[in-house]
């Protein structure tokens, strides 16, 4: 048991997933597979560059017991999306990937960052695309922030790999998030966003909509909001609340409350993003068994760590006056707190408890954990 708020009781259990010293570990994804695994995958790096831009191992493991245990996935198992192919490390987790009714394979969303010769150095950055150096010191390569936004699909089982990208014209930086949602009516929304100038000192940043009304064979590229009003957040994600009606809740830090913003037509157009009362980032939103709506996210200020609130009446209103508290103990250095912590996902287990898993920095190690939790209200 661990307190949540004062009067609020969880019942909890905490686990490390992966800690390795000198190894640097963030992100996680997980979710529940049909036969009732639970995959997670993330990226890690042991390399002096700790950033999740760049190249790094792509880590998947999958648990037979809801997570009590976990063990490295066979990277055969194509029936863990995380185990399927792309053209850059960063693409294997920022995207959508989903095996569709009629057992097509399909992933979409955007590459990220790529590594290219060093040579194409000067033609990319005069097509307004960033370009730095290799992470791995290694001259003749260079990286660059693609674009461009992808779908691939395997219609024989990931023996074979059909590709198409689109570019898209004055993004910057194009990155996706990997809180994508596909609606009970089959449409597919991806969020991507880029960096779409400065004000000040201050990222410019732009939310986009990578959408299919079809299950995946007709894509749109939609901007969130008013393109006069961009600039209120950049990592997003999404649930789906009624058939048909969609909640975003978008990354926005400064100040470092979570934004919204709705759709009331299968995510073909957008609500102007709002401020909402939730302080933290980013953001995961599910949609429980009893119709609630969970937000996860991780806190950047003291208590550190990753909390939650729920919505009962489909994210119109959240209950902050009983957040849960998972974690509170993120590093502090010297009076100085360590943020590198948090993007929490959640998936309710056929139980009805709530896996959660996150990224903490402890004892100057970065490694993924877990929470297995009770909601207590």
């Amino acid at each position: 048991m661990t307190a949540a708020e004062p009067g609020i009781r969880l019942r909890i259990q905490h686990q490390e997933v992966f800690r390795r010293a000198g190894t640097y570990a963030p992100f996680p994804v997980a979710e529940l597979l049909p036969d009732g695994r639970l995959a997670l995958a993330f990226p890690s790096n042991d390399g002096p560059y700790q950033d999740h831009g760049f190249a790094y191992d792509w880590n998947v493991r999958v648990s037979a017991d809801a997570g009590a245990t976990w063990a490295a996935a066979d990277p055969a198992d194509l029936t863990i999306p995380y185990n399927w192919p792309g053209t850059a490390p960063r693409e294997r987790w920022d995207r959508f990937a989903r095996r569709l009714p009629d057992g097509t394979l399909l992933a979409a969303g955007a590459p990220g960052w790529v590594s290219v010769p060093a040579a194409r150095r000067e033609e990319l950055a005069a097509r307004g695309l960033l370009v730095l150096p290799h992470p791995a010191q290694d001259e003749s390569l260079a990286m660059v922030a693609e674009n461009t936004v992808f779908v691939q699909r395997s219609r024989d089982g990931g023996a074979t790999w059909q590709r198409q990208e689109w570019e898209v014209p004055g993004a910057y930086r194009l990155t996706g998030f990997p809180r994508a949602a596909m609606l009970s009516d089959g449409t597919i929304l991806v969020p991507l966003y880029d960096e779409h100038g400065r004000r000040g000192d201050r990222e410019h940043d732009r939310c986009w909509v990578f959408r299919s009304p079809d299950g995946g064979t007709a894509w749109r590229l939609t901007l969130m909001g008013q393109d006069l009003a961009v600039g209120w957040g950049n990592e997003t994600a999404l649930v789906e609340v009624v058939p048909g009606r969609v909640l975003a809740h978008l990354r926005h830090a400064p100040p470092g409350y979570l934004m919204e913003s709705w759709s009331d037509d299968g995510g073909a157009t957008w609500a102007q993003p709002l401020r909402t009362d939730i302080w933290g980032y980013p953001p995961h939103l599910l949609r429980l068994r009893d119709g609630r709506i969970l937000c996860t996210y991780g806190h950047r200020r003291r208590p550190l760590g990753v909390q939650a609130v729920v919505s009962a009446d489909g994210g119109t209103s959240w209950d902050l006056a009983h957040k849960a508290v998972l974690r509170d103990d993120g590093e502090v250095h010297d009076g100085k707190e360590g943020r590198d912590l948090g993007y929490p996902v959640s998936v309710q287990l056929v139980d009805g408890t709530i896996f959660t898993a996150y990224y903490l920095t402890l004892g100057g190690v970065t490694h993924v954990a877990a929470s297995r939790w009770e909601l207590p209200w």
